[in-house]
């Protein structure tokens, strides 16, 4: 994932919340923004000796082997959880947030907006790269 990619969503999502309209879409887009900075900062990572570029590489190689029923996005927080700790709750309310936005209801309160960009600053912060 690019970090151009990243700063993308993160522009999409800062537009967004002036606007105050679209709430559910100012949490999605603070999550792809988290999703594309944190694999940003992850990869490559060596695991067995070996090096993976990107998660996809990674998924299919070492997480899929350990858990056939194991989605992108839960090996994703489980190698935040490891790897990046400090990010680790951020990340994770953001993904929740997302989903509920996107798939149980789109009615997103401005105060949970806000909360959504200021989880991904911190998320940010906590990152090298």
């Amino acid at each position: 994932m690019s970090k151009q990619h990243a700063i993308h969503n993160e522009a999409a999502c800062d537009f967004l919340l002036s606007s105050k309209k679209f709430n559910d879409w100012v949490v999605t887009t603070a999550f792809y923004a988290a999703l594309h900075f944190v694999q940003n900062e992850l990869f490559p990572i060596k695991e067995n000796g070996k090096t993976y570029k990107e998660l996809n590489l990674y998924f299919a190689k070492v997480m899929k082997r350990k858990n056939k029923r194991l989605s992108k996005h839960i090996a994703t927080i489980q190698l935040i959880k490891t790897h990046l700790p400090a990010c680790s709750p951020y990340y994770r309310w953001l993904y929740d947030a997302c989903m509920n936005a996107r798939y149980s209801n789109y009615k997103v309160s401005f105060a949970k907006a806000n909360k959504a960009r200021e989880f991904l600053s911190e998320i940010k912060n906590n990152l090298k790269k």
